[in-house]
Protein backbone atom coordinates (compact mmCIF):
# COMPACT_ATOMS: atom_id res chain seq x y z
CA UNK A 1 0.00 0.00 0.00
CA UNK A 2 1.55 3.17 -0.98
CA UNK A 3 1.27 6.16 1.03
CA UNK A 4 -1.48 8.87 0.05
CA UNK A 5 0.38 11.67 -1.67
CA UNK A 6 -1.17 15.29 -0.41
CA UNK A 7 -2.36 16.10 -3.65
CA UNK A 8 -5.17 13.18 -3.18
CA UNK A 9 -6.68 15.23 -0.38
CA UNK A 10 -7.64 18.66 -2.46
CA UNK A 11 -7.76 19.56 -6.92
CA UNK A 12 -4.70 19.95 -8.11
CA UNK A 13 -3.28 20.51 -11.61
CA UNK A 14 -1.22 17.00 -10.74
CA UNK A 15 -4.80 15.81 -10.68
CA UNK A 16 -5.66 17.19 -14.12
CA UNK A 17 -2.39 16.19 -15.68
CA UNK A 18 -2.92 12.64 -14.10
CA UNK A 19 -6.77 12.52 -15.04
CA UNK A 20 -6.03 10.20 -18.23
CA UNK A 21 -4.44 7.24 -16.75
CA UNK A 22 -7.28 7.42 -14.08
CA UNK A 23 -9.56 7.10 -16.64
CA UNK A 24 -7.70 3.97 -18.40
CA UNK A 25 -7.84 2.39 -14.77
CA UNK A 26 -11.33 3.10 -14.00
CA UNK A 27 -12.10 1.60 -17.66
CA UNK A 28 -9.91 -1.12 -16.78
CA UNK A 29 -11.31 -1.98 -13.17
CA UNK A 30 -15.05 -1.61 -14.39
CA UNK A 31 -14.28 -4.12 -17.65
CA UNK A 32 -12.70 -6.41 -15.02
CA UNK A 33 -16.19 -6.16 -12.53
CA UNK A 34 -18.68 -6.70 -15.49
CA UNK A 35 -17.82 -10.71 -16.68
CA UNK A 36 -19.87 -12.97 -15.12
CA UNK A 37 -18.44 -14.18 -11.48
CA UNK A 38 -18.79 -18.04 -9.93
CA UNK A 39 -21.60 -18.03 -7.36
CA UNK A 40 -20.21 -20.06 -3.88
CA UNK A 41 -23.16 -21.93 -2.37
CA UNK A 42 -23.24 -19.80 1.02
CA UNK A 43 -23.38 -16.02 1.11
CA UNK A 44 -20.82 -14.06 0.53
CA UNK A 45 -21.11 -10.31 2.11
CA UNK A 46 -18.19 -8.06 0.81
CA UNK A 47 -17.06 -5.37 2.87
CA UNK A 48 -14.63 -2.43 1.58
CA UNK A 49 -14.12 0.45 -0.42
CA UNK A 50 -13.95 2.66 -2.92
CA UNK A 51 -11.27 4.49 -1.73
CA UNK A 52 -7.61 3.13 -1.21
CA UNK A 53 -7.18 2.39 2.35
CA UNK A 54 -8.02 4.27 5.92
CA UNK A 55 -12.09 3.85 5.39
CA UNK A 56 -12.26 1.92 8.52
CA UNK A 57 -13.52 -1.68 6.61
CA UNK A 58 -11.42 -3.98 8.95
CA UNK A 59 -13.42 -3.11 12.35
CA UNK A 60 -16.24 -3.86 9.87
CA UNK A 61 -15.49 -7.20 9.51
CA UNK A 62 -14.80 -7.86 13.05
CA UNK A 63 -17.74 -6.18 13.50
CA UNK A 64 -20.02 -8.15 11.94
CA UNK A 65 -17.82 -11.42 12.36
CA UNK A 66 -18.82 -11.47 16.00
CA UNK A 67 -22.64 -10.55 15.80
CA UNK A 68 -23.09 -13.62 13.30
CA UNK A 69 -21.59 -15.91 15.69
CA UNK A 70 -23.79 -14.61 18.34
CA UNK A 71 -27.08 -15.25 16.04
CA UNK A 72 -25.63 -18.81 15.76
CA UNK A 73 -24.03 -17.94 11.95
CA UNK A 74 -20.38 -20.16 11.41
CA UNK A 75 -18.97 -17.03 9.46
CA UNK A 76 -15.26 -17.12 8.00
CA UNK A 77 -13.49 -14.32 6.33
CA UNK A 78 -11.99 -14.14 3.16
CA UNK A 79 -9.04 -12.05 2.75
CA UNK A 80 -6.24 -11.53 0.43
CA UNK A 81 -3.57 -10.55 2.77
CA UNK A 82 -1.16 -7.50 2.02
CA UNK A 83 2.05 -8.80 1.60
CA UNK A 84 2.63 -11.90 3.15
CA UNK A 85 3.89 -14.89 1.17
CA UNK A 86 1.37 -15.12 -1.51
CA UNK A 87 0.43 -18.10 -0.10
CA UNK A 88 -3.17 -19.65 -2.45
CA UNK A 89 -6.29 -19.80 0.04
CA UNK A 90 -4.46 -20.72 3.13
CA UNK A 91 -6.19 -21.05 6.37
CA UNK A 92 -4.64 -18.26 8.70
CA UNK A 93 -3.07 -20.05 12.02
CA UNK A 94 -1.82 -17.28 14.54
CA UNK A 95 0.36 -19.89 16.27
CA UNK A 96 2.56 -20.56 13.44
CA UNK A 97 2.02 -17.13 11.01
CA UNK A 98 3.20 -14.07 11.44
CA UNK A 99 2.11 -11.04 9.29
CA UNK A 100 5.18 -11.34 7.20
CA UNK A 101 3.83 -15.13 6.53
CA UNK A 102 0.37 -13.42 6.05
CA UNK A 103 0.02 -10.10 6.91
CA UNK A 104 -1.40 -7.92 9.00
CA UNK A 105 -5.12 -7.31 8.94
CA UNK A 106 -5.74 -11.35 8.89
CA UNK A 107 -3.84 -12.27 12.02
CA UNK A 108 -6.26 -9.57 13.13
CA UNK A 109 -9.18 -11.01 11.61
CA UNK A 110 -8.44 -14.29 12.40
CA UNK A 111 -9.00 -13.71 16.24
CA UNK A 112 -12.93 -12.76 15.66
CA UNK A 113 -13.62 -15.92 12.72
CA UNK A 114 -11.41 -18.24 10.55
CA UNK A 115 -9.94 -16.57 8.11
CA UNK A 116 -8.62 -17.48 4.84
CA UNK A 117 -5.88 -15.62 2.47
CA UNK A 118 -5.47 -15.80 -1.02
CA UNK A 119 -5.40 -13.75 -4.53
CA UNK A 120 -8.50 -16.49 -5.72
CA UNK A 121 -11.39 -15.92 -3.11
CA UNK A 122 -13.95 -18.42 -4.70
CA UNK A 123 -10.79 -21.08 -4.21
CA UNK A 124 -10.95 -19.37 -0.14
CA UNK A 125 -14.42 -19.84 -0.08
CA UNK A 126 -14.38 -23.64 -1.36
CA UNK A 127 -12.23 -24.29 1.74
CA UNK A 128 -13.74 -22.24 3.63
CA UNK A 129 -17.36 -24.25 2.94
CA UNK A 130 -15.48 -27.73 3.46
CA UNK A 131 -14.76 -26.66 7.43
CA UNK A 132 -18.32 -25.32 7.77
CA UNK A 133 -18.57 -22.10 7.15
CA UNK A 134 -22.28 -21.06 6.63
CA UNK A 135 -21.74 -17.07 5.48
CA UNK A 136 -18.60 -15.43 3.90
CA UNK A 137 -17.41 -12.14 5.04
CA UNK A 138 -14.87 -10.92 2.25
CA UNK A 139 -12.97 -8.24 3.32
CA UNK A 140 -11.60 -5.63 0.95
CA UNK A 141 -12.92 -7.25 -2.11
CA UNK A 142 -15.34 -4.97 -3.94
CA UNK A 143 -12.96 -4.52 -6.43
CA UNK A 144 -12.42 -8.08 -6.93
CA UNK A 145 -13.91 -10.37 -9.75
CA UNK A 146 -12.87 -13.61 -8.83
CA UNK A 147 -16.30 -14.70 -6.52
CA UNK A 148 -19.82 -13.75 -7.03
CA UNK A 149 -20.26 -11.12 -4.43
CA UNK A 150 -24.01 -11.24 -2.85
CA UNK A 151 -24.04 -7.64 -1.19
CA UNK A 152 -21.72 -5.15 -1.23
CA UNK A 153 -21.10 -3.26 1.78
CA UNK A 154 -19.30 0.46 1.30
CA UNK A 155 -17.30 1.82 4.09
CA UNK A 156 -16.83 5.19 4.29
CA UNK A 157 -15.16 7.54 6.82
CA UNK A 158 -16.22 11.20 7.03
CA UNK A 159 -12.83 12.20 9.05
CA UNK A 160 -11.39 11.67 5.66
CA UNK A 161 -13.23 14.13 3.76
CA UNK A 162 -13.39 13.04 -0.40
CA UNK A 163 -12.40 16.42 -2.20
CA UNK A 164 -10.88 15.17 -4.90
CA UNK A 165 -12.81 12.68 -6.88
CA UNK A 166 -10.79 11.50 -9.40
CA UNK A 167 -9.53 7.82 -9.52
CA UNK A 168 -6.27 6.29 -9.23
CA UNK A 169 -3.53 7.47 -9.53
CA UNK A 170 -4.99 11.12 -10.23
CA UNK A 171 -6.96 10.76 -7.19
CA UNK A 172 -7.69 8.14 -3.96
CA UNK A 173 -10.85 6.40 -5.58
CA UNK A 174 -10.25 2.92 -7.12
CA UNK A 175 -13.13 3.14 -9.38
CA UNK A 176 -15.65 6.00 -10.68
CA UNK A 177 -17.19 7.35 -7.66
CA UNK A 178 -21.18 7.29 -9.28
CA UNK A 179 -20.96 4.01 -10.66
CA UNK A 180 -19.23 2.83 -7.84
CA UNK A 181 -21.95 4.16 -5.62
CA UNK A 182 -24.98 2.06 -7.79
CA UNK A 183 -23.15 -1.08 -7.23
CA UNK A 184 -23.39 -1.08 -3.41
CA UNK A 185 -26.31 -2.56 -1.69
CA UNK A 186 -25.25 -1.27 1.98
CA UNK A 187 -23.40 1.92 2.92
CA UNK A 188 -22.26 2.24 6.49
CA UNK A 189 -21.14 5.84 6.97
CA UNK A 190 -18.85 6.65 9.70
CA UNK A 191 -18.30 9.62 11.91
CA UNK A 192 -20.04 11.67 9.81
CA UNK A 193 -21.52 14.95 10.63
CA UNK A 194 -23.92 15.38 8.45
CA UNK A 195 -25.07 13.62 5.58
CA UNK A 196 -23.31 13.91 2.71
CA UNK A 197 -25.17 14.66 -0.49
CA UNK A 198 -24.33 11.18 -2.18
CA UNK A 199 -25.72 8.82 0.14
CA UNK A 200 -29.24 7.27 -0.58
CA UNK A 201 -30.58 7.42 2.72
CA UNK A 202 -32.73 3.89 1.71
CA UNK A 203 -29.22 2.16 1.76
CA UNK A 204 -26.94 3.45 4.64
CA UNK A 205 -26.71 3.38 8.38
CA UNK A 206 -24.57 5.45 10.76
CA UNK A 207 -22.23 5.03 13.11
CA UNK A 208 -18.88 6.15 14.69
CA UNK A 209 -15.67 4.81 15.87
CA UNK A 210 -15.23 4.78 19.59
CA UNK A 211 -12.98 3.53 22.77
CA UNK A 212 -13.47 2.62 26.17
CA UNK A 213 -10.31 2.54 27.11
CA UNK A 214 -8.66 5.07 29.26
CA UNK A 215 -5.19 6.32 29.48
CA UNK A 216 -3.17 4.21 32.16
CA UNK A 217 -0.14 7.02 32.54
CA UNK A 218 0.18 10.38 32.13
CA UNK A 219 2.44 10.68 29.07
CA UNK A 220 2.03 8.73 25.66
CA UNK A 221 4.15 8.12 22.60
CA UNK A 222 1.81 7.07 19.57
CA UNK A 223 2.59 5.42 16.22
CA UNK A 224 0.81 3.75 13.58
CA UNK A 225 1.88 2.27 10.36
CA UNK A 226 -2.06 2.13 9.12
CA UNK A 227 -3.77 4.31 5.87
CA UNK A 228 -4.21 7.15 7.49
CA UNK A 229 -2.55 7.38 11.08
CA UNK A 230 -4.81 11.03 12.27
CA UNK A 231 -7.56 9.36 12.55
CA UNK A 232 -5.90 7.03 15.01
CA UNK A 233 -4.27 10.08 16.91
CA UNK A 234 -7.31 11.69 17.00
CA UNK A 235 -9.38 9.28 18.88
CA UNK A 236 -6.21 9.12 21.25
CA UNK A 237 -6.69 12.71 21.52
CA UNK A 238 -10.99 12.54 21.86
CA UNK A 239 -10.20 10.12 24.33
CA UNK A 240 -8.37 11.87 27.23
CA UNK A 241 -4.84 10.45 26.37
CA UNK A 242 -1.62 12.89 26.29
CA UNK A 243 0.17 12.65 23.50
CA UNK A 244 3.91 13.73 23.89
CA UNK A 245 5.04 12.77 19.94
CA UNK A 246 2.99 11.07 16.58
CA UNK A 247 5.06 9.05 14.83
CA UNK A 248 3.77 7.59 11.00
CA UNK A 249 4.63 4.62 9.16
CA UNK A 250 3.29 3.90 5.95
CA UNK A 251 -0.20 1.23 5.48
CA UNK A 252 1.21 -2.36 6.36
CA UNK A 253 4.49 -0.97 7.25
CA UNK A 254 7.02 -3.92 8.50
CA UNK A 255 8.83 -2.91 11.97
CA UNK A 256 12.77 -3.70 11.64
CA UNK A 257 14.77 -4.08 14.75
CA UNK A 258 16.10 -0.70 13.55
CA UNK A 259 12.04 0.73 14.00
CA UNK A 260 11.57 -0.78 17.40
CA UNK A 261 14.84 0.07 19.05
CA UNK A 262 14.11 3.84 17.91
CA UNK A 263 10.84 3.36 19.20
CA UNK A 264 11.90 2.39 22.67
CA UNK A 265 14.23 4.78 22.98
CA UNK A 266 12.32 7.52 22.03
CA UNK A 267 9.56 6.33 24.51
CA UNK A 268 12.36 6.16 27.28
CA UNK A 269 13.83 9.60 26.73
CA UNK A 270 10.31 11.22 27.15
CA UNK A 271 9.45 8.89 29.69
CA UNK A 272 6.04 7.78 27.97
CA UNK A 273 4.35 4.47 27.34
CA UNK A 274 4.30 3.22 23.66
CA UNK A 275 0.75 2.64 22.13
CA UNK A 276 -0.14 1.46 18.25
CA UNK A 277 -3.39 0.15 16.91
CA UNK A 278 -4.02 -3.57 16.86
CA UNK A 279 -3.19 -3.99 13.28
CA UNK A 280 0.57 -2.91 13.92
CA UNK A 281 0.67 -4.72 17.53
CA UNK A 282 0.48 -7.66 15.84
CA UNK A 283 3.77 -7.48 13.56
CA UNK A 284 5.85 -7.63 16.83
CA UNK A 285 7.35 -10.37 18.68
CA UNK A 286 6.13 -11.18 21.76
CA UNK A 287 9.10 -9.97 23.83
CA UNK A 288 8.20 -6.76 22.37
CA UNK A 289 4.41 -6.39 22.41
CA UNK A 290 5.26 -6.09 26.49
CA UNK A 291 6.16 -2.88 26.13
CA UNK A 292 3.27 -1.53 24.04
CA UNK A 293 -0.19 -0.76 24.48
CA UNK A 294 -2.88 -0.56 21.67
CA UNK A 295 -5.86 1.00 21.72
CA UNK A 296 -8.97 -1.50 21.18
CA UNK A 297 -11.64 0.42 18.86
CA UNK A 298 -15.16 -0.21 18.12
CA UNK A 299 -17.98 1.10 16.24
CA UNK A 300 -20.89 2.32 17.37
CA UNK A 301 -23.22 0.95 15.06
CA UNK A 302 -26.53 -0.94 15.04
CA UNK A 303 -24.97 -4.21 14.12
CA UNK A 304 -28.63 -6.13 14.33
CA UNK A 305 -29.78 -3.79 11.79
CA UNK A 306 -27.06 -4.44 9.28
CA UNK A 307 -27.15 -7.96 9.33
CA UNK A 308 -31.09 -8.04 8.92
CA UNK A 309 -30.45 -5.50 5.72
CA UNK A 310 -27.82 -7.41 3.89
CA UNK A 311 -29.93 -11.52 4.48
CA UNK A 312 -32.76 -9.88 3.73
CA UNK A 313 -31.30 -8.42 0.71
CA UNK A 314 -30.00 -11.79 0.35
Amino acid sequence: MITPPKFWSKKSLLSILLAPLGWLYGFIVLRRLSGNKPKLSVPVLCIGNLTLGGAGKTPVVCGLADVLTRQGHVPHILTRGYGGKGWQSVQVDPKRHSAEDVGDEPLLLAGYAPTWVGKNRYESGLKAIERGATILLMDDGLQNATVFQDVKIGVFDGTIPLINTSVFPAGPLREPFASGLKRLDLMILLNFETEPTWADSRRYLIGKTITDQKPETSAYLAFAGIGYPEKFFNLLDQSGFTIVERISYPDHHVYSKADVDFLLTSAKKKKAQLITTEKDLVKFPKNVKKNIHSLKIRLDLNWAEIVNKALRKN
